[in-house]
């Protein structure tokens, strides 16, 4: 990993006389962001946003691309096949870079040797909501209804292998409740399931959910993550009500790559460019508004980061016997 993150030894006196032309002159012309899902999400926001004021200090416009399919494997195989110049760069979700090398059997890019990491932009913490009709307050109250041997059960997430489903199993083994996963495509379905009382808890984005906690449409039981969300600062960690599992802590983010070998100064160029982006204060109004959390990472963090939530996240998922497929 440490080689795309400027640890470059002497390939990079090598590529010097390179690195020197391309921070001259790069960028020539428009640059490609993928985004490695459809238009209207919040992958797409996070790029049009960074990407509307990114291109004012590099002098060129951004350009998205929506590649959608196979969980952002659609995409991120486009980017890492793209000509390491700064051209061609995505726009994706954690799962991708994570998941997906324990979702499928063969991927059309290795995330730890097609990539170099550009920048964590936001997190979108996920909370566990429960349905009015349940009953229940807060998480003491479910954990008393999951304990009765005559209760049946179900938890909602946004898809099969993504990071709801591995921390409501999670939370179903421990508290040994024997509930039922009910995989949809998207949170907006989980979302919809909740409101009619299809599924007794689900997890969504905290952002998703803001509306219908403050309407009490649902009940709002714990967020993941380290630390509370901002979003719904009223509402606890999993750790602060007594869950230790470190996959309670991880939170799903969005972050801009590019392919593997593109200069260093290019690296370098970009990233300074979308940081400053991030930065400013009507990008991070317009972030806060979807329900988003700034993290605007060095490429070194986000290396930090992305380890300790594969190692976390790739074991819980072979412990819990997901199967590529």
């Amino acid at each position: 990993m440490r080689r795309h993150f400027f640890s470059f030894g002497f390939a990079m006196l090598a590529a010097l006389p390179l690195a020197g032309l391309a921070q001259g002159s790069f960028p020539g012309k428009p640059i490609r962001i993928v985004v490695t899902a459809q238009a209207g999400g919040a992958n797409d926001f996070v790029a049009r946003l960074i990407g509307e004021h990114a291109a004012k200090a590099l002098g060129q416009p951004f350009i998205v691309d929506n590649r959608a399919g196979a969980n952002g494997a659609v995409g991120l195989g486009e980017v890492a096949r793209a000509a390491p110049d700064g051209y061609t760069i995505a726009v994706t979700l954690g799962d991708s870079l994570i998941n997906n090398v324990a979702l499928y059997k063969t991927l059309p890019y290795d995330p730890q040797r097609d990539f170099v990491f550009l920048t964590q932009v936001v997190r979108s913490p996920a909370i566990l909501s429960a349905n009015l009709e349940l009953g229940v307050k807060d998480m003491e109250g479910f954990r008393k209804l999951a304990a009765r041997p005559d209760q049946k059960l179900s938890y909602g997430t946004w898809g099969p292998g993504g990071l709801g489903h591995l921390a409501g199993e999670a939370l179903n083994r421990k508290l040994d409740a024997h509930m039922v996963h009910v995989p949809q495509r998207g949170e907006a379905p989980v979302m919809a399931d909740l409101l009619s009382n299809t599924v007794s808890v689900g997890l969504t984005s905290a952002g998703l959910a803001r509306q219908h906690v403050q309407a009490g449409k649902i009940v709002p039981l714990a967020i993941m993550g380290r630390e509370r969300s901002a979003v719904l600062p009223q509402v606890p960690t999993m750790r602060e009500l007594g869950f230790d599992d470190p996959l309670f802590e991880a939170a799903v983010w969005i972050a801009f790559v590019a392919p593997a070998r593109t200069p260093p100064a290019v690296v370098e160029r970009l990233t300074v460019a979308l940081r400053a982006a991030a930065a400013m204060p009507e990008v991070q109004a317009r972030m806060a508004e979807r329900g988003l959390e700034m993290l605007n990472t060095t490429p070194e963090q986000f290396s930090a980061n992305y380890r300790r939530d594969f190692d976390v996240i790739t074991r819980r998922m072979r412990e819990f016997g997901i199967e590529a497929q």
